[in-house]
């Protein structure tokens, strides 16, 4: 994973870090405008040189999880974070094969 792209509800210097260390990734979260606190480290470099070409792909990967809940009821019901993964895994071919089927030959 190279990049991790998330709204602002995610903005924190703590995920920014995460993201960096952790995944090894570069982060896309666009920096909250707050009043009681500035941005500082990571978000204010976010905030002044925001990538938002790298953000606006982020719709295309919205529209896909969208139409794959609809289209499929996606749950992931299991009881283990494992078995969840699993299921999740498991969304990606689901949806490709569905997308295939549909397709005009």
């Amino acid at each position: 994973m190279g990049c991790v792209s998330a709204d602002a509800e995610f903005d924190s210097e703590r995920n920014h870090t995460f993201c960096g260390q952790q995944l090894k990734a570069h982060s896309v979260i666009p920096a909250k405008r707050r009043c009681r606190c500035s941005a500082s480290g990571v978000r204010l470099e976010m905030r002044e040189h925001f990538p938002s070409e790298k953000y606006s792909l982020r719709c295309l990967i919205e529209s896909v999880f969208s139409a794959a809940k609809h289209k499929l009821s996606v749950r992931a019901p299991g009881r283990t974070v494992h078995t969840q993964s699993l299921q999740a895994l498991s969304l990606g071919p689901a949806y490709n094969i569905y997308r295939f089927r549909l397709s005009p030959s």
